[in-house]
């Protein structure tokens, strides 16, 4: 605090006053005590810590938490102000505002009135109470600076403002933190996602990457009061168990069977969900002082894949993760929601746990994390293998597409390329694909043709084989080609003038999947 001599009226613009934090880890500031000796019982009064900048408070920079204001009524009766500077006022901040270590900021306070004024110290001028005691230095090292426009700031190189400021000291050097996942919530889906089939009691709803998992709970709500298929809006509006599943969506069972084949339901339905990865990314948002660390554990559950043999809902150590970066696994994870978790965790038992482990060599410079804006992005694949029926290796879809048809099949991943048409007629075609590929997975390759004159979208697409086998790599910096001859040596295909390929990926394991960096195609011609 700095001694006092006189009371200044702040009036309508801010005043500033300058200071250094000399501690070199810097410190947390959890309060300000300004002195006042009159106030205005019906105008707030607000500081705020700005940084200096070229020797001057910044005009528009404040630091983030460093806001406080007091409404006039802190003043009525007299309190919080005194005639000697005996009493201060505190402005406690919402949150500790962290101050680098060997830098100047400033304390900005603001009055929309001119009835608040405050203490400040004048060199050579009387302390307060006393006709003999003068102030003969600054007592900090710091200016005080006034404005006319709120704008520029003009230094007092001989005044200082009466303030205190309070830092935080912490018990311990140490501390962890556990996070988990918050509810997940209900999903929108599309207008009108249920289907019935005419004396079926199975319901299917199209609710794309749900996450969901065989057996697991699902609770809908929204279906419109007309129902779907002669099923009534009371039988749909509720929790169900998942039967069977695809990357498109599942079925259920109802407690009554359909009158007619139907697909409605509205567009106000909501269905919870299931979150599935393989990677996550952990945002931990924060103030780390030099000499401070923050190291971070998970605890997760297991998911299962589409064609997987996992299974799910199994709990994991806590293992090590890296903050403010991807961080992959060969395993699929997943966050349930809550009635899923309850059913297969146990009440109260969460999907997601994170503990964050924070130390320092230093009791005032401890980490701080900002938990508003902590969160973890979760990345998963959408990858299938798929089989028209129940076959070892294979997941049989909800509705099962060859993906020999010109349009609509039914695989969870592949990639088409636009329709190519050559300058001249072809009749083979050499393929190379560059690809990195595990041992859970694969990728097929279509092919399909046409003359000059024909629609290339009529025309169905034909599987074709590789040249020869290729091993599959642990090393995900392993790209091998894979080679094709369409049509064979010599070329033996009707002759075309437009052709499209398509590829099909496909894994037992939505954590591994194949990689294609480069695809190149060669037409034959005679």
């Amino acid at each position: 605090m700095t001694i006092t001599s006189t009371g200044y009226k702040i009036g309508k613009q801010p005043i500033a006053q300058s200071f250094f934090i000399d501690e070199p880890k810097g410190i947390y500031c959890t309060k300000v005590d300004l002195f006042l000796k009159t106030a205005d019982v019906g105008a707030p009064i607000q500081v705020q810590i700005r940084p200096m900048i070229n020797g001057a408070p910044s005009s528009n920079i404040i630091l983030p938490g460093s806001v406080k204001a007091l409404p006039g009524s802190t003043f009525s009766g007299g309190a919080s102000v005194s005639t000697d500077a005996s009493i201060a006022t505190e402005f406690r901040f919402d949150e500790p505002v962290y101050l680098r270590g060997k830098t100047d900021f400033a304390l900005v306070v603001i009055a929309d009135s001119k009835d608040y004024e405050i203490f400040i110290a004048e060199i050579n001028e009387f302390v307060v109470g006393s006709t003999e005691k003068r102030i003969n230095k600054q007592p900090v090292l710091g200016s005080l600076f006034y404005t006319q426009n709120g704008v520029t700031f003009t230094p007092a190189q001989n005044q200082d403002l009466t303030f205190r400021i309070h830092k935080a000291n912490f018990k311990y050097t140490s501390a962890k933190i556990r996070l988990s996942n918050a509810a997940v919530p209900q999903r929108l889906l599309d207008d009108n996602p249920i289907k019935t089939t005419t004396g079926s009691t199975t319901v299917q709803v199209f609710h794309p990457n749900h996450g969901l998992q065989i057996g697991d709970p699902v609770v809908l709500s929204g279906v419109d009061s007309a129902g779907v298929g002669g099923i009534f809006a009371s039988t749909l509006n509720k929790r169900h168990n998942i039967v069977s599943r695809d990357h498109t969506g599942y079925t259920f069972t109802a407690d009554s069977a359909a009158d007619s084949d139907a697909i409605g339901g509205g567009s106000l339905i909501k269905a919870t969900k299931n979150i599935p990865y393989n990677t996550i990314y952990p945002h931990i948002n924060g103030i780390i002082p030099t000499g401070s660390r923050v190291e971070a554990k998970v605890k997760t559950i297991t998911g299962k894949s589409f064609a997987g043999t996992e299974t799910a809902f199994q709990t994991s150590d806590f293992e090590t993760i890296d903050i403010n970066e991807n961080n992959s696994t060969d395993i699929l994870k997943l966050v349930a929601h809550d009635s899923a978790e309850t059913q297969a965790l146990g009440a109260g038992n969460k999907s997601l746990v994170m503990e964050v482990a924070l130390s320092s060599t230093d009791s005032d410079g401890l980490p701080m994390l900002d938990l508003q804006r902590c969160s973890v992005n979760l990345i998963s694949n959408v990858i299938d293998k798929q089989a028209s029926s129940v076959t070892d290796g294979f997941n049989v879809p909800l509705d099962f597409v060859d993906e020999t048809s010109n349009i609509g099949g039914s695989a969870a991943a592949k990639h088409l390329t636009k329709a190519i048409t050559l300058e001249e007629e072809a009749v083979g075609l050499k393929v190379i694909i560059t690809a990195f590929r595990p041992d859970t997975a694969d990728f097929e390759l279509y092919f399909r043709s046409c003359g000059e004159d024909e629609s290339i979208r009529d025309q169905n697409y034909t599987l074709i084989q590789q040249e020869a086998f290729i091993p599959s790599d642990d090393n995900q910096l392993v790209f091998r080609d894979y080679n094709y001859l369409i049509g064979g040596l010599g070329g033996n295909l009707e002759a075309f003038k437009k052709f499209q390929l398509k590829i099909v990926f496909r894994s037992t394991n939505q954590a591994k999947v194949p990689v294609i960096s480069s695809l190149r195609a060669i037409a034959l011609s005679v």
